[in-house]
């Protein structure tokens, strides 16, 4: 028998500002200027320049309006009084950080897996920011070392490095360089290749059979071989990497080494100092204007001063959490990737006094550029692997080892995901299981060891 009943439920209702407010937590900042351009469109009342003092007679906030903005900075802000625009030199990283396609993500993550000591690592940026779409080094070395005032030999001996990464080729510095660097990977020896590529890579190019069986001697067949086999490397290995569309990629946040510790500065360019036009906020305190009309003012004042202070808070919880990771993560900062620690989201709203779900938000589409490189917030927040005797290790330091242990390995004999166990139980004293690796090294694009002892 169907039969109705009232109760009474208390719920959390958001209103439109409230969302509004939210949502540009969690926005890139890219996406940040462009959701102001639109409100800008939409609300006369607000307009780009610098901040002025504002009327007595402001039209002000209803009592239930501030209730409610006070209960949004009760929950999502911290108390403290923050300015997000400050007067301070910015590091330049013009040069080094402009567009990054997801090739050059991917190159970074390795990098942030590699051994680059500090000097290494801005050199290896440089490199990297370098390579095209198609994986090549787009400039000569010379070039760069005048642009970065890194010493070509520096250059030179990163490029070698970051030459080993994947994909197989990357970082060439022409179509021979690319083809040999992946021959080289194979580790085989097949010397009418070498010298086909190294002595008559022209004749090559232009398909030239009969020129190269004259000048080397080989047998048609042989040198009809070797063609098959140059021919079945990648010419573009890193337009499998790159999105139809580029993906642009600037640091929300800088963390800067000083001679007395490290200090936060966030990157505010391109964002506009938003202020309210004191044109519709007196013609909203005349009294000849229609009712209708300082309606339509007063409601359009509210959301642009709901719409500054939210930029307003975003910014300052940006800063906090920001400030909050670089005191959990302080090791990682002075000696990179290896001292990385665990993190969850939880400790950091702790200790600013936001609600996880803020430091959820506001660590979406951020990034966070030092010395040791350019990362996502959300890298900073690594879940823990368990060492005996020891403080867990981050699930980063864990993938390192395992990307040092098959670096290293018999290229006869590659280790087996079981074998890999047993090294980083002996090693380092960490347990984790054989699937475990497995994911690990899947992630790390490492094949199996099966697919290992094949390429080799």
């Amino acid at each position: 028998m169907l039969e109705l009943k009232q109760t009474q439920k208390l719920s959390p209702i958001l209103t439109q500002q409230l969302q509004q407010a939210i949502r540009l937590l969690q926005l890139s900042k890219l996406e940040l200027v462009e959701a102001i351009e639109q409100e800008i469109k939409e609300n006369p009342i607000l307009e780009v320049g610098e901040e002025q003092p504002q009327p007595e007679e402001q039209v002000q906030e209803s009592k239930d309006d501030g209730d409610e903005m006070a209960e949004f900075l009760d929950r999502f802000s911290p108390s403290e009084e923050f300015s997000y625009r400050e007067e301070k030199e910015y590091p330049d990283y013009e040069n080094i950080i402009k567009k990054s396609s997801n090739l050059r993500d991917y190159l970074r993550w390795q990098a942030g897996l590699a051994n680059f000591d500090q000097n290494e690592r801005l050199v290896v940026e440089w490199i990297i920011e370098n390579i095209d779409d198609n994986g090549y080094l787009a400039y000569p070395i010379s070039e760069i070392s005048r642009s970065s005032g890194f010493s070509p030999e520096s250059l030179e001996e990163v490029l070698k490095k970051v030459q080993k990464f994947d994909p197989s080729g990357v970082g060439a510095r022409g179509l021979k360089e690319c083809i040999m660097i992946q021959y080289e990977a194979l580790g085989e020896k097949d010397p009418p290749l070498e010298l086909i590529l190294n002595s008559y890579f022209e004749l090559f190019h232009h398909n030239n059979v009969k020129g190269i069986v004259k000048a080397t001697g080989f047998s048609p067949d042989t040198v009809k071989r070797v063609f098959e086999k140059i021919k079945g490397f990648d010419p573009k290995p890193g337009r499998n990497y790159s999105d139809e569309y580029t993906s642009y990629i600037v640091p929300d946040v800088y963390v800067v080494k000083k001679e007395d510790g490290f200090e936060i500065l966030l990157n505010d360019d391109d964002i506009p100092e938003l202020r309210l036009n004191r044109y519709y906020m007196e013609l909203c305190m005349d009294k000849k204007v229609a009712g209708d009309t300082k309606k339509y003012i007063r409601n359009k004042l509210h959301q642009a001063e709901w719409f500054i202070k939210s930029i307003q808070q975003r910014q300052r919880t940006l800063y906090l959490v920001a400030e909050s990771i670089l005191k959990f993560q302080r090791e990682f900062f002075e000696q990179g990737l290896r001292s990385l620690k665990p993190l969850i989201l939880k400790d950091v709203a702790q200790d600013i006094g936001v609600h996880e779900s803020t430091v959820s938000r506001i660590t979406t589409n951020k990034y966070m550029s030092s010395s040791q490189g350019l990362y996502e917030l959300k890298f900073f927040f690594p879940t823990g692997i368990d060492k005996d005797g020891d403080s867990p290790l981050s699930t980063n330091v864990v993938m390192d080892f395992i990307a040092e242990i098959v670096k290293y390995e018999d290229k006869k004999n590659p280790l087996t995901d079981s074998e890999i166990v047993d090294r980083l139980k002996s090693k380092q004293n960490i347990k984790i299981a054989r699937r475990t690796v497995a994911k690990y090294r899947e992630a790390l694009n490492i094949p199996s060891s099966r697919d290992r002892t094949e390429q080799d």
